[in-house]
């Protein structure tokens, strides 16, 4: 064996990595399952200790710290910088150092989906195929491998140490940088714990053990303080950066408590369990260290995270838990109803100004946003943007890797209620907006002798209300999207108002204290925190609103914009254009063209929604499927639940169907 050069031994390695490889993609055996692969390739035990001797000369030759340390473990760069990077080495590869173990491990699995088949092989297998390659181990060896480990874990504590000092993350927890911090104190644990690992011959057992534990506690106690800025960020914020750092931290965290618990432990079994974990996540961090797709994956559920869980305190009020609530949303929404149909006289005569495109854009936008902030000022709503509202309150009670054992009956009363509350919103509004816009029509006739809509165009408002002959739906699913955007900025602006402490340095700032005096300043400070996300979302969304068409126009496209409020007041201006005389055809057609207007709406804008705040929370595609099937057993069972405020829909004594419980663990 010790005949064998360099080369070879790298050969063999990777021709018995390939033998695998070549299994898993062609399957062509089916009586034997792949996840049986490793005790079934045939190795006499001469090339089983071949292929050990192999592995271990690589160990003692390469340098660990930076498999260790960084794979798998997020980059810190920011968004644009990681990604240019990733796409320069997609072209032009980096250079690797040759004593590096990563180095080596790509060179291995340098196929882009061999995590695909390290993965399908059952954790158990591998440490079975693990203990039965690896009998035996010489002292210098172990010896080497200890090192680099301690090594690593210097410095992953120290990375720990410096993130969690940070100015941005001591702003947010008090006296995180004193010497009693529990990342200093981690730290200093690990530099006691190596020092007496290197360099202390006769450290017992005990020691050791002693030692680990208190390392154990600052981990324990620096998961806290992570913890503590996500749980209250509804009070401080939190911006991408300090999301970005904090996930890091978490990572470094976790890969400390793998590699000491490596170390530590005397059990070849749990050893194995971890070097195969370890294995897993190494080997899908390297084939996808340059993947683009996952950049952005990461970076989306990254941004989620801090801008959908910001909605989740508003979007409680836009439920309605009882017949209260449920006629209070009804009222709510005739108010924004009636505000609608204004907005709809008005956008109407902005038509007949015949305004070059830019400003036609301009006035339209205006229009559409000081409507949509002033139905917020005055508390009334506009049903299809509750979805958008609501989507993060549903996340959060799912079941979050088992923390919420009940969420699947929870969460489908919260989306019954959800329901109920959208179709009683949704009636409301459309029910309003259609006679407001008729009879402020018939008012502005009686002033002005002529009708806010011609003939003309009544017959093309009407025309655009057609489900079948025009592009109804698409124009709803584009405003749809819009709607969930407008839920994002709503996030995104009250998170930047709590983070950055506009009310503290508005309530400080001298030139308004003189202005408007403290107390006028204080309320309107504390007013502004409460709403300033939400009117900058309204704003928006009349800016999205009114501007598609004239961009549509511009670039010779067909885009506009439909919303079923704007479409029920659309249909009462032209319905009053036309002298209240349109024949039954055209009701029908109007009628059914409004309701899939606000189908869609809600279909896209909940849709898109509820995927992004999913993703914040890594919900997994069988908590969704669970959800969805139970969701439809309650409304065979409980159908009127949805849309009125009966008894609950499934009260303790329904027995659900066996294959939805069995789901909820």
């Amino acid at each position: 064996m010790n005949s064998v050069s360099a080369q070879s031994r790298l050969n063999y390695v990777g021709k018995f990595i390939e033998i695998i490889r070549s299994s898993y993609k062609a399957k062509v055996n089916q009586e034997i399952p792949f996840a049986d692969i490793l005790t079934n390739i045939l190795m006499d035990r001469r090339e089983k200790d071949l292929l050990a001797e192999q592995i271990y000369s690589i160990l003692l030759s390469t340098k660990f710290v930076s498999l260790l340390t960084e794979s798998e473990i997020g980059s810190n760069k920011g968004f644009f910088s990681d990604a240019s990077t990733r796409l320069s080495y997609k072209f032009l590869p980096p250079v690797h150092e040759p004593d590096e173990l990563r180095t080596q491990f790509d060179g291995f699995f340098d196929d882009k989906k061999d995590y695909q088949w390290v993965q399908a092989i059952p954790d158990e297998n591998w440490c079975n195929f693990f203990a039965d390659i690896f009998r035996d181990t010489t002292p210098t060896l172990s010896k080497y491998v200890a090192k680099e480990m301690l090594n690593a874990i210097l410095v992953l504590a120290q990375r720990a140490a410096n993130l969690g000092i940070e100015p941005e993350v001591v702003s947010k927890i008090p006296r995180v940088d004193d010497l009693d911090s529990p990342f200093l104190g981690l730290n200093r644990e690990v530099m006691m714990y190596v020092e007496k690992m290197l360099n202390t011959y006769d450290c017992s057992s005990e020691d050791r053990d002693n030692d680990y534990k208190h390392i154990l506690v600052m981990i324990s106690q620096c998961n806290t303080q992570v913890s503590y800025i996500y749980k209250h960020k509804d009070l401080f914020g939190i911006s991408l950066q300090l999301t970005y750092m904090m996930r890091q931290l978490e990572q470094y965290l976790k890969r400390l408590t793998q590699l000491l618990d490596l170390l530590q432990s005397e059990e070849k079994s749990k050893q194995w369990l971890i070097i195969t974990h370890l294995l897993k996540e190494f080997v899908y961090a390297e084939n996808t260290r340059y993947s683009l797709r996952k950049h952005f994956s990461i970076n989306l559920q990254l941004l989620t995270f801090k801008v959908i869980e910001n909605t989740s305190k508003t979007g409680e009020h836009y439920i309605a838990s009882d017949k209260s609530a449920y006629w209070k949303l009804f009222r709510r929404a005739m108010g924004g109803g009636a505000i609608v149909g204004l907005l709809c006289c008005n956008k109407t005569r902005l038509y007949f100004q015949h305004l070059p495109i830019f400003w036609e854009a301009f006035f339209y936008s205006l229009n559409y946003s000081i409507g949509f902030m002033l139905i917020h000022i005055l508390g009334y709503t506009i049903a299809t943007k509750q979805p958008a509202m609501t989507a993060s309150t549903i996340a959060a009670n799912l079941s979050n890797n088992g923390q919420n054992p009940n969420w699947l009956e929870s969460t489908t009363q919260l989306l019954i209620k959800l329901i109920r509350s959208q179709f009683i919103s949704l009636v409301g509004n459309a029910s309003i907006a259609f006679p407001i816009a008729y009879g402020l029509d018939w008012l502005y006739f009686y002033f002005n002798g002529f009708h806010i809509a011609d003939p003309a165009k009544a017959h093309k408002l009407i025309a655009e209300l057609n489900a079948w002959e025009s592009l109804a739906i698409p124009h709803a699913a584009i405003a749809g999207f819009y709607l969930m955007v407008s839920g994002l900025i709503s996030g995104y602006y009250e998170n930047k108002w709590i983070y950055n402490k506009y009310s503290l340095r508005l309530m400080h700032h001298p030139g308004l204290i003189r202005l408007l005096g403290q107390e006028r300043l204080d309320r309107t400070a504390h007013y502004f925190e409460r709403n300033f996300g939400a009117l900058a979302g309204n704003f928006s969304l009349g800016v999205f609103l009114g501007s598609t068409s004239a961009i549509g126009f511009t670039f010779g496209l067909p885009l506009d914009i439909r919303h079923i409020t704007f479409a029920s007041g659309n249909f009462g201006i032209a319905f009053a254009g036309l002298n209240s005389h349109i024949s039954a055809d055209l009701w029908i057609n109007s009628i059914i063209g409004i309701a899939c207007i606000g189908t869609m709406n809600v279909l896209v804008s909940f849709g898109l929604s509820i995927a992004f705040a999913l993703k914040s929370r890594n919900a997994r595609f069988s908590e969704i499927k669970s959800l969805l099937g139970n969701l439809s057993w309650q409304f065979f069972h409980h159908g009127a639940a949805f849309f009125f405020p009966v008894k609950e829909a499934a009260s303790d004594e329904d027995e659900l169907p066996e294959v939805f419980v069995n789901k909820q663990g």
